[in-house]
């Protein structure tokens, strides 16, 4: 989603690398519908700068001089909601700061160029996408400020057809890493094996995966060929080349990964995650779509759905982007649109659990 030329999307660029700033300034200003309003080379300027410049969107380094990227990240989303799109270093030590920024609730990640398998064209391409989805989450922002989300009741009903699903598929893209957490953490007390589609590239999702373990204290893993999913262990698929699959054999869940082209435009793909449950686990089987820009997960959520199981969406207004649910809702896949909090008491409601109450 692009702003229109006459009221281009204002952004206001944190970083401490006079050269990043130019870079950046000079690949933003070069994109329909962007422009860049300002720069700030610490967090205690960039702070000043926001409440001085009012932009539309941040993008921040998180490695700044003095106090640390991820508390000026904190302070904004907490006292003056807007998106932030982080730019950092490749994976490492990094990618835990990274993960932390996401879950924190900044709105997207791109990794900066190193010259080596990081090109200065791939960072362009990706700055101008992120860009593209920062400006797409700003009503969701907005209405942050405004009120409070409109909450959707969950009937208490029994599962279709009775039957008790053995198997949970999430797939999410933008704003999901906070959303898979809080529908992880929801779902723990149920035991049931899950599987994680959450785009994100290679050396980030080993990260993700040990951050949900803690969260939710379950045994969650990045996904290897081969895995065994029993109760209480979840997987995420790796960034990367392949695709995750999840097949039956002889009454267990083995996760199978298989190189192939994009689907959906994405490898890992929440498409062919859900497709492959929807062949293997069917009606035995529950999957949720959460938010993301795009149409990856809808026409698999739609295929699980026609196998006989119970399919969920998050509520366009809790989701940072309502890209993925959206589609799926628009071509009938969904059963159910729920807000993000309640998404583990719909489910454990089908399942004729009682829901664990959470305290805050």
């Amino acid at each position: 989603m692009q702003s229109s030329s006459s009221t281009p999307v204002r952004v206001l660029v944190v970083d401490d690398s006079i050269l990043m700033q130019k870079l950046m300034t000079q690949i933003i200003d070069g994109a329909p519908g962007f422009k860049v309003i300002g720069v700030a080379g610490s967090a205690e300027e960039g702070w000043d700068t926001i409440q001085e410049l009012r932009p539309d969107v941040v993008t921040l380094d998180l490695e700044l001089p003095g106090r640390h990227g991820l508390k000026l990240l904190a302070r904004v989303l907490k006292q003056d909601p807007l998106p932030v799109l982080i730019v950092s270093a490749f994976g490492g030590p990094g990618a835990d700061n990274t993960i932390q920024a996401l879950e924190l609730g900044a709105i997207d990640f791109i990794e900066k160029p190193d010259g080596t398998r990081h090109t200065l064209e791939g960072f362009m391409k990706h700055l101008v996408g992120a860009l593209q989805r920062a400006s797409a989450s700003r009503r969701m922002f907005a209405s942050r400020r405004e009120a409070t989300p409109v909450r959707v009741a969950v009937p208490r009903e029994a599962a279709r057809g009775g039957g008790k699903a053995s198997f949970i598929a999430i797939g999410a893209s933008t704003g999901g890493v906070p959303a898979v957490q809080v529908v992880m953490r929801d779902l723990a007390h149920l035991r049931l094996p899950i599987a994680v589609v959450q785009h994100m590239p290679p050396g980030y999702t080993a990260k993700f995966a040990a951050r949900l373990a803690t969260a939710t204290g379950l045994d969650v893993r990045e996904a290897s060929d081969g895995d065994r999913l029993k109760p209480g262990m979840a997987v995420v698929a790796p960034g990367g080349p392949r695709h995750l699959e999840i097949e039956e054999r002889r009454g267990e869940f083995v996760c199978v990964l298989r190189e192939g082209p994009l689907v959906s435009g994405h490898s890992p793909s929440v498409d062919v995650m859900f497709h492959s449950v929807a062949r293997s686990i069917g009606a035995a089987s529950i999957g949720i779509l959460l938010t993301g820009m795009g149409r990856d997960g809808a026409e698999g959520l739609l295929a699980m759905r026609k196998a006989g199981a119970e399919t969920l969406i998050q509520s366009g207004e809790t989701c940072v982007v309502n890209g993925m649910p959206k589609a799926a809702f628009e071509i009938g896949a969904a059963d159910r649109v729920v807000a993000l909090d309640q998404i583990g008491a719909a489910v454990s409601n089908l399942l004729g659990e009682r829901p664990h109450l959470r305290t805050a």
